[in-house]
């Protein structure tokens, strides 16, 4: 921010005692036009931005109008249950990556992730895509995919060794943040299926939404709950550990919880070049 931005800031504040942080944040944005890639203003960010301002006494800011306390909105609780399947056990011969869009396809996809999903839903800032996947026609699964985590030790040691810098990163990596199969689907093999199908697709979303092609996807797995089998076995690969810390606003936090990390390049060439980059890693580490 520059000594202009902020006598903008508190001129917008000034103007419009009764708006909200979230229509301040949106407004500002506006004037020296903080856009994302898909347009729109990035107001999240500013209102990081705002609060570690009046944190540093350089302005004040109205009281919330609204508490969450740091959740995300509420979520309907009302699916229509004609969409939602009941004990798949057979492969599909079709699988359909439909793009969320609608508002009906928003509400769906959130609903089912905030009820089934262990880490429930969240509120990603900055570039997301989501789907929902259908199998000959019923709904079995619901993934997405959102900007990188911004600092990964291994992943980044791994990308500057197939030629990419640490500020390439957030350009070429898109991260998996959440992939949920229905509770009632129990068909062997059609996780690693949809992995593979979904990293296709989301490449051609992605370029032409965001304008911005994505080589490599990554992905954050608990490992005191899952192996992370679906992912190998989709050739996803296993280059280490986080550290356990998690962001808090402006600061981390060590929840004493360390993810499995794994990447997988989004063309043959690059993943083979990522593979042989981990051996050469890990062969250096031992």
């Amino acid at each position: 921010f520059t000594q202009r931005d902020l006598v903008l800031i508190r001129k917008v504040i000034r103007n419009h005692p009764t708006w909200g942080r979230t229509k301040l944040s949106e407004q500002i944005c506006e004037r020296p036009r903080w856009y994302q890639a898909n347009r729109r203003v990035k107001d999240r960010a500013c209102r990081v931005v705002l609060l570690k301002l009046e944190s540093l006494g350089y302005l004040e800011l109205p009281a919330r109008l609204l508490d969450r306390g740091g959740r995300p909105p509420l979520v309907p609780t009302d699916i229509n249950h004609s969409e939602v399947t009941i004990g798949v056990t057979k492969m599909p011969a079709q699988l359909e990556m439909r793009l969320v869009e609608t508002r009906a396809q928003i509400r769906l996809w959130n609903a089912l992730i905030a009820r089934h999903h262990y880490l429930g839903l969240a509120t990603p800032v900055g570039r997301l895509i989501r789907y929902l996947i259908f199998g000959d026609g019923q709904l079995l699964a619901a993934i997405s995919f959102s900007e990188c985590a911004w600092n990964v030790r291994s992943r980044n040691n791994a990308l500057r060794e197939i030629g990419f810098s640490d500020l390439d990163v957030r350009n070429v990596v898109i991260g998996n943040n959440r992939f949920l199969i229905l509770p009632s689907v129990r068909v062997p093999n059609l996780v690693s299926r949809i992995l593979s199908q979904s990293l296709r697709q989301v490449c051609v979303d992605w370029a032409d939404r965001f304008k911005s092609e994505p080589l490599v996807a990554e992905t954050f797995v608990d490992p005191k709950r899952f192996l992370g089998t679906c992912y190998l076995a989709a050739n996803w690969i296993q280059i280490g550990q986080t550290k356990g810390y998690a962001k808090r606003g402006a600061s981390h936090a060590n929840r004493r919880a360390p993810k499995l990390i794994l990447l997988r390049g989004l063309n043959s060439f690059l993943h083979r070049k990522l593979q042989l980059a981990v051996v050469g890693l890990n062969q250096r580490a031992a």
